[in-house]
């Protein structure tokens, strides 16, 4: 049975390598696909690990036996290949195979694999940083780097044959832009965490991270919902804002590779209805087992969405109950757990602890404004508007405290 695959390809010295190494630090399931080549190693490389090194006539025998899934004479005289036992291998560990192949290489496995394979172009930011790297590297001899540099300038017209270009220029930063995007790709159990977040807080990511640790899926999504058919009166903060906020609560989790963020609803037809994200997942994501993360006080409106029984009846529906709530009332089928995080903390006081600070810094109550703005913070740390006016705050106290023209 055909698993999934990974490519990444880029001009030599751009980095690629480096971030597969850091990506298969972070996913476990992740398994490097050793490639085949020609050449002799080089540096400190090492047969088996960074490749499976032949002499010409060896990979010559290799082609005419089948063995390879796709094969190519990058430079002349060097020939690459990938051996069509190490993918099936990895594939028969119920693992997710990665490539690092040159640029031809993964057009041509995309090619090959379809929908199946995830692929990434890593680009330098530019020609001068890329010679200067293979420079600093020390393993080409100026005549080959000039060959590289002219090889990589060809590449380059390539990238948009790729699902996605990644700007390696700055390794921390392109490692989290290409996991964010492999994460919901290699998740085989995928958890819907719907809700408006307006705004996101403690409770939320709380809820996710027990997710993770009973590991009830493999990745927790926080999908950010536009307006609720059933809370028409509901006052929403911008949905960009409360995205980038869901965001930046995912990366502070205890699971940042497992708790992720999503737009999704909020670029389907309006109004949104919970059902049609979930074919449209479906669709996207063929294979993955998706559920339902569902708070206590919606659980009992669920048999009031549109096609109730299609969501009730096709996906696992996990519900996390909050103090006072009426388990009776939830739907038939869904699973109660028990032990979820419980915090007196909602979306609702956050917005009524935001609205009393404004209030009070207009009246010039800073240490009121502050005491109301900090509470907000504890609750929801990624709050952007609590956070900044606390600094304004502080600013101005700092101000009134230095300038001896205004004591």
């Amino acid at each position: 049975m055909m698993g999934k695959l990974l490519i990444f390809s880029a001009p030599s010295g751009s980095g690629k390598t480096t971030i597969v190494r850091r990506l298969m630090e972070r996913f476990p399931r992740l398994e490097f696909s050793v490639s085949v080549t020609s050449r002799p190693p080089r540096g400190a490389e090492v047969n088996g690990r960074d490749y499976h090194f032949v002499t010409p006539e060896e990979f010559g025998r290799l082609v005419e036996a089948g063995e390879f899934v796709e094969w190519e004479e990058v430079y002349e005289g060097t020939r690459y290949g990938t051996l069509r036992r190490e993918v099936e291998g990895i594939w028969a560990r119920e693992n997710v195979c990665v490539f690092d192949v040159d640029v031809v290489g993964g057009v041509r496995l995309k090619q090959i694999f379809g929908d199946a394979a995830l692929s990434f172009f890593v680009e330098c930011p530019s020609m001068e940083e890329l010679r200067g790297r293979l420079e600093a590297r020390g393993t080409d001899s100026p005549e080959s780097i000039e060959r590289r540099l002219a090889k990589a300038e060809e590449e380059a017209k390539r990238a948009a044959e790729f699902d996605h270009v990644v700007v390696n220029d700055d390794l921390d930063r392109a490692v989290d832009e290409v996991a964010t995007m492999v994460a919901p790709f290699i998740a085989r159990r995928i958890m819907l965490y719907f809700g408006s977040f307006n705004p996101v807080h403690r409770g939320h990511v709380a809820v996710a991270e027990y997710a993770v640790e009973k590991e009830l899926a493999d990745l927790v999504v926080m999908v950010v919902s536009p307006q609720s058919p059933f809370k028409e009166a509901e006052e929403l903060a911008p949905e960009l804002e409360r995205y980038e906020m869901a965001v930046q609560a995912a990366k502070e989790s205890k699971y940042p590779d497992k708790i992720a963020a999503s737009a999704v609803e909020l670029t389907l037809p309006r109004p949104s209805y919970t059902i049609d994200t979930l074919r449209f997942l479906e669709a996207q994501f063929p294979g993955a087992e998706l559920s339902l993360l569902v708070g206590g006080d919606n659980a009992p409106g669920m048999v009031k969405w549109k096609e109730a029984e299609a969501i009730l009846g096709g996906f696992p529906v996990y519900v996390y109950p909050r103090p006072g709530d009426d388990e009776g009332a939830f739907p038939e089928g869904v699973t109660v757990l028990e032990g979820a995080p419980e915090m007196e903390i909602s979306s609702t006081r956050v917005r009524e602890l935001l609205a009393e600070g404004r209030e009070r810094f207009r009246e010039g109550d800073f240490a009121g404004a502050a005491n109301s703005f900090g509470e907000a913070v504890g609750m929801a740390p990624v709050n952007r508007e609590a956070a900044g006016y606390l600094h304004l705050i502080s600013e101005i106290q700092n101000f009134k405290n230095t300038d001896l023209m205004n004591p």
